[in-house]
């Protein structure tokens, strides 16, 4: 036990110093001023919206936005304007993160607790979803609300909230957003963590809805969920949230302005959410398969979202493998800058042990399909929470598995990942696309994912904030922490 402690307070410490480091500028990029303007020439560009891509694409920025979008030869920039030569690149809007629990959970030491919830944790998360593609990663439920509610902090006279520092342009990860503290029955909400509002009655639930809304959360996690919860001795139903609480929830939600979204897996349990109001839907139907009910139900409700969460690190992802075979992304350069060596191997142990998941996916997967065909928008979630759902990766195996398992295009994944996730969570104002007027976050490709998904993997630069992030030290930083792990267990 001392041994551990040993290496999580070293390696904490050589990760703070690195993590300052790694907020100096890229080597040889100076600060821009603000109304510097850098014209990037010469890539294929694929906006966002499902729209087809420009061949060979000029895009210009000025200071955190993009100022012009067109065709290579045709746009004019500015006297004075920097060049960026980006011929046989692709570039595509950073990735849009509709679901993750940050915050918890180590890499080095492979430990999560609530003791890890610390600000430098979260901001070495946003790190690795900055490093991956990501403008923006939303929280799903777990959060302390240390970092959003100053009467939470431990140091009230000096809080700042995460939400308004991460969208300043100094910062140099992804930005944060989060639901705060989901509302569950008692010891059901997420176990990695109980700072949950633990609901038994209408009035609890309309309670925590109204403390939420006073920390500006835009959206209510609702779980409805199992998980051995404390039972009621004096009640026959199960220990869940329930139908009464769920709706005085949701009515609540929608009195004060905000919007809902149901952690709900089982057919029933989504006919009685969908029944009450509620806005979206977080995983997807997996006791049973869908059937007609569900789906005329979901017709009659434009705009109902579900976030799938199909690809849990479980399974291996959607590519097809051999019984006995490990997933060839173990090896993925994305994927071996966010892991310790140590936990690849095992992981790939594991899986050698473990067999694939159906070619189609199987009921998860196909009750997907049948919703998105009903009329439900799906939207990327990563899921990502640390162990084998790595943080910043999961969007790209999601991506993957909504080609190959729910009958994507590629540009059909892309914009579920960008434009129809940023809409989803209202951010489509400044994120999702490359347009004119929008935020300059983009990601620079050295391979078209239009010709195949797992190219969004292949990640030649990002830009957050018209700010080029300095993956090379985040990648070092990492590294230098799961070294220093090996040398000293």
């Amino acid at each position: 036990m001392r041994r551990v402690r040993v290496v999580a307070l070293y390696s904490l410490a050589l990760a703070g110093i690195l993590l300052a480091l790694s907020h100096w500028p890229v080597s040889g990029q100076q600060p821009q001023a603000a109304n510097r303007v850098t014209l990037f020439e010469g890539a294929r560009l694929i906006v966002g919206d499902g729209s087809a891509p420009i061949a060979r694409s000029a895009f210009t920025i000025q200071g955190n936005r993009i100022t012009a979008v067109g065709v290579a030869g045709e746009l004019r920039s500015p006297a004075g304007a920097i060049k960026v030569d980006l011929t046989g690149k692709t570039v595509m809007p950073a990735v849009v993160d509709t679901h993750s629990h940050i915050g918890y959970y180590d890499e080095v030491t492979d430990k999560e607790a609530e003791s890890n919830f610390t600000h430098a944790k979260l901001l070495d998360d946003l790190d690795r979803f900055a490093y991956t593609g990501h403008a923006v990663t939303y929280s799903l439920g777990s959060d302390m609300p240390n970092f959003i509610d100053p009467r939470y902090s431990d140091d009230p006279k000096t809080f700042v909230d995460l939400r308004d520092e991460s969208e300043q342009d100094s910062f140099t990860g992804a930005r944060y957003l989060t639901v705060g503290r989901g509302l569950a029955w008692p010891g059901t909400g997420n176990p990695r963590s109980t700072t949950f509002y633990p609901v038994v009655s209408p009035w609890l639930a309309k309670a925590a809805v109204r403390e939420l809304a006073a920390q500006k959360v835009k959206l209510v996690k609702l779980w409805v969920e199992d998980r051995n919860g404390f039972k009621d001795p004096k009640s026959k139903e199960p220990a869940v949230l329930t139908r009464a609480s769920y709706t005085a929830a949701i009515l609540e939600a929608h009195r004060l302005g905000l919007r809902t979204i149901g952690h709900v897996k089982t057919l029933q349990d989504w006919k009685n959410m969908i029944r009450a109001g509620l806005d979206s839907t977080t995983h997807t139907v997996e006791d049973l398969p869908v059937d007609d009910e569900l789906l005329a139900l979901i017709k009659e409700r434009p705009g109902f979202r579900n976030i799938a969460a199909l690809t849990s690190g479980t399974v291996g992802g959607s590519a097809p493998r051999q019984a006995g075979q490990r997933p060839e992304w173990l090896a993925d350069p994305l994927l071996t800058a966010l892991k310790c060596p140590a936990y690849l191997e095992s992981w790939g142990q594991a899986f050698e042990k473990r067999p694939p998941a159906p070619r189609d996916g199987g009921l998860w997967a196909q009750n997907t399909v049948r919703i998105r065909q009903a009329g439900a928008t799906i939207i990327m979630g990563s899921h990502d929470a640390g162990g084998p759902r790595v943080m910043g990766w999961g969007s790209h195996m999601e991506m993957e598995a909504f080609v190959n398992w729910i009958g994507m295009t590629p540009s059909e994944a892309i914009a579920s990942a960008t434009s129809a996730s940023a809409k989803a969570i209202g951010v489509d104002d400044r994120l999702g696309t490359i347009a004119v007027g929008k935020g300059a976050d983009f990601i620079v490709l050295d391979a078209n994912p239009l010709d195949d998904i797992r190219n969004t993997r292949r990640i030649s630069q990002v830009y957050l904030r018209g700010k080029q992030v300095n993956r090379a030290a985040m990648k070092d930083r990492w590294q230098a922490a799961c070294a220093a792990a090996k040398t000293t267990s």
